[in-house]
């Protein structure tokens, strides 16, 4: 967004006015150092303004007696020097505004060029974060399939169990076959024991495995709300960016756009020097002759 000038075309009339009401000569540069602010190049162009509402006003005389011929053109030497005078200092003061709004232009490609540059480092942090959110993605599937296997080796060792337990109670309560079935007793209470102890382990595992879930899936949680929070403030420091670039690139061109009427008007001084100094001079030559006859 373009910013907002610090100077209006009224403070730099008033300005204008006072130093030539004091009998000073008003430049682009004098208003600036006393309004305190403000780029040269709008107060240049303000100033011009100004000026263009002052115009010169030159009167000629037709026929007129020979000694006041000759007062006359003392007086235009005279005028002559000061406005000679006046017309370099104006050049020079439309020159160093033409020479600061140069650098101002080269300062303001610079600044474009870091910002660029600035945009490009965002962007790639904003895919950076982009890859990482992927992988916690992908890690958290990988633990929630490995729960799911866990739960189901639990399930399985419990029917196991359970089948142990059928034979157990199925078994002949015959005297003959007690001592038969007894090592085949202890097999199975052996068997239980293991699968009670393998049973314990697995579930053991699991409620480890579904802590190790809900302790990745909150932290997952967090960091996806942390990197979502990171890439919305990317986002909209790459919008401001974008906005900041838009607006120095369109204060570029303007600077170079006034750069280029700042020589223009300078060159049109030089032509209306030149002008006013054929004018003098051919009324010179004409008191002369004139004042020869």
């Amino acid at each position: 967004m373009p910013r907002e000038a610090s100077i209006t075309y009224e403070q730099v009339a008033a300005i204008a006015d006072r130093i030539k009401a004091a009998g000073g000569k008003p430049t682009a540069r004098q208003i600036r150092e006393r309004h305190g602010s403000g780029s040269l190049g709008t107060i240049h162009k303000l100033f011009q303004r100004w000026e263009g509402s002052h115009p010169v006003s030159t009167e000629a005389g037709s026929s007129l007696p020979p000694a006041l011929q000759r007062a006359i053109l003392d007086f235009v030497m005279q005028e002559r020097a000061t406005a000679r005078a006046d017309l370099d200092a104006k050049l020079s003061d439309i020159q160093a505004a033409a020479d600061e709004l140069a650098a101002e232009s080269e300062r303001q490609t610079e600044h474009i060029q870091t910002m660029e540059s600035a945009l490009q480092a965002s962007q790639e942090e904003k895919a950076a974060l982009a890859g990482k959110i992927e992988q916690l993605e992908a890690d958290r599937s990988a633990v929630q399939i490995e729960a799911a296997r866990e739960r189901l080796a639990a399930d399985a060792t419990r029917t196991e169990l359970a089948k142990a337990q059928v034979r157990l109670d199925a078994m002949p309560s015959l005297e003959r076959e007690n001592e038969r079935l007894r090592s085949a007793v202890d097999g199975e209470r052996a068997a239980r024991t293991d699968a009670e102890r393998l049973a314990g382990i697995a579930e053991e595992k699991a409620a480890g495995l579904a802590e190790r879930l809900a302790e990745t899936q909150a932290r997952h949680t967090h960091e996806v709300a942390t990197l979502d929070s990171q890439l919305q403030d990317h986002k909209r420091r790459n919008a401001t960016l974008d906005a900041e670039l838009s607006a120095m690139r369109k204060e570029s061109r303007d600077l170079a756009a006034r750069l280029a009427q700042a020589q223009g008007e300078l060159e049109a001084l030089r032509a209306q020097n030149a002008g006013h100094l054929d004018v003098i001079k051919n009324f010179t030559a004409q008191s002369a002759m004139t004042g020869a006859s």
